[in-house]
């Protein structure tokens, strides 16, 4: 026989430092929602039925501008998603939350999931392996829905990676199964956008392009789909479910093959990671923006799209760039434990702190860097995504760099929420303030929303593993399926647990396994 060792979670109980994470994720919790519910009010304009988000607000006279893109529009999503996420893991010790807010912030999720029709059309596309009609989100909202201009350059792949990963933890929260088929859909559409075409060694030149409309390949229309992989394959693992794939063979004739869309899923996670490491990692642990290409035409020939060479990277290291291979990396090391991917991470997380933030003296805090004001970037979200990534990787990391980003960032949130509160909107410079600056964005506000919950559920989780004990049982089956041990449980992934370390462990009947 062989020995397993198995982790059970016995009781909950709470030393006084974890009573006090608790009064900090509640109060998380409380101000997760206040931002949430102010956004909502001030820049979510129109009926249920056809709502859009303000693409400014003038905290000073209420003036909004017209609607946002559907990337901003995402953040909602991403907010609405991590307070649900984070009154799910209060249940137990604040229930109150839970009873008042889980109801609502479901149905405002559902409502803006709803409203993302006003973005989605749909058009024949002739990709590097097939050419086949698709029905992915444009970048600029249509006035009736599933009529959007989506060809082009007027639909981007970042864009349904981002949607994909929110839909994906909308269908986890909420059992919606139409939410998990559009999130696969969206998935298999970047995957379509993978360029399979073969070099003269036969190797994949490998990566996607901005969109279908550019031949330029980004890290932010790369890194942004290894997670939602990753999470898709866990889902459809074991249930059997196939998908048909499109690619080129070594002569670069067009093939297709029918594949468990578990293993086909978790491939395209690696091969997406591998391609970035290689082509716009700086070495040091950061990511280059982009790959420029010899020409912006695209090529077309007997109905597919022929691959065009792509430039050296280069560009500005963005935040979010380095996040998603962060947070990527650590979800390929849950399920696959490769040993390079764990490098990978303590050379990432410690890279990141030191590119992306900064010390300010008083009050003696590290920042993320961010923009002049908040009409010229984007740099305030794409800190949450590197956030976000330090939550991911921080049972992994070597150190404490993680640990260190996380709890100076809870810091500089708290700074700005107890001392620049504009009706409980923050201004981008959490430690600055607002200066003369009067807009915001929603698309920043529904970030710090996000960022507040996605505290408040890592305090709350680490908090529900404070008593463990450690105990051996023999078990003599040869492979890592699921299976029961005295209706206890043990399977292959870890879809919620994702702070614990290696091993097994068995939360009441919910089947956890991190390899």
């Amino acid at each position: 026989m062989r020995k397993i060792f198995i982790i059970v979670l016995l009781a909950w109980t709470f030393n006084a430092q974890a009573l006090t994470d608790r009064e900090l994720a509640v109060r998380n919790i409380e101000r997760a929602i206040d931002i949430a519910d102010a956004t909502w009010e001030k820049c979510m304009i129109g009926t249920p039925d056809n709502m859009y988000m303000a693409d400014s607000y003038d905290t000073a006279n209420g003036n909004v501008s017209g609607p946002s893109d559907v990337w901003p529009l995402t953040a909602a999503i991403e907010a609405h998603c991590s307070i649900l996420e984070a009154v799910m893991a209060a249940r137990n010790s604040s229930p109150d939350l839970y009873a008042s807010y889980f109801e609502i912030y479901t149905t405002r999720l559902g409502i803006l999931i709803d409203n993302l029709d006003y973005y989605r059309g749909t058009y024949r596309l002739p990709s590097y392996a097939s050419n086949r009609q698709w029905s992915p989100f444009a970048v600029p909202r249509s006035a009736k829905r599933n009529e959007a201009n989506v060809t082009g350059i007027l639909n981007v792949y970042d864009d349904q990676m981002w949607l994909s990963r929110e839909l994906i933890r909308a269908y986890r929260i909420t059992k919606e199964d139409r939410y998990l088929d559009l999130a696969t859909y969206l998935a298999e559409y970047v995957i379509d956008g993978w360029d399979c075409w073969r070099d003269s060694d036969g190797n994949e030149y490998g990566g996607i392009t901005w969109g279908p409309g550019y031949n330029s390949k980004h890290s932010c229309s790369n890194g942004p789909i290894i997670q939602p992989l990753v999470w898709l394959a866990q889902i459809y693992d074991g249930t059997g479910e196939e998908t048909t794939y499109y690619y080129r063979d070594a002569k670069n004739d067009v093939r297709q093959e029918t594949r468990l869309r578990s293993e086909l899923y978790l491939e395209f996670a690696r091969k997406v990671y591998d391609w970035q490491k290689a082509k716009l990692g700086n070495g040091s642990g950061v990511y280059w923006d982009m790959m420029g290409a010899v020409t912006g035409e695209i090529e077309v020939s007997r109905g597919y799209r022929r691959h065009v060479d792509s430039g050296a990277p280069g560009g500005t290291f963005y935040s979010y760039n380095t996040g998603t291979m962060l947070g990527g990396g650590a979800e390929l090391y849950k399920v696959t434990g490769d040993k390079s991917l764990k490098k990978d991470i303590d050379l990432t997380s410690s890279a990141a702190f030191s590119t992306f933030a900064r010390y300010v003296r008083k009050p003696g805090v590290y920042v993320f860097n961010t923009d002049k004001n908040a009409m010229e970037g984007f740099n305030t979200w794409f800190n949450d995504v590197l956030l976000r990534a330090y939550v991911d990787a921080e049972p992994f990391a070597d150190g404490n760099v993680a640990k260190r980003a996380i709890d100076n960032h809870q810091k500089c949130l708290d700074y700005a929420f107890e001392n620049h509160n504009r009706g409980n909107m923050l201004p981008i410079h959490l430690i600055d303030g607002w200066g003369e600056e009067t807009r915001t964005k929603g698309f920043h506000q529904f970030t710090f929303a996000s960022e507040y919950a996605l505290l408040a559920r890592r305090l709350l989780e680490s908090e529900a593993v404070s008593a463990i004990t450690l105990t051996t049982v023999d078990y003599t089956k040869e492979d890592d399926s699921v299976f029961s041990l005295g209706g206890i449980y043990c399977g292959k992934y870890s879809e919620i647990k994702s702070f614990l370390p290696a091993g097994y462990y068995i939360v009441n009947r919910n089947k956890i396994f991190i390899k």
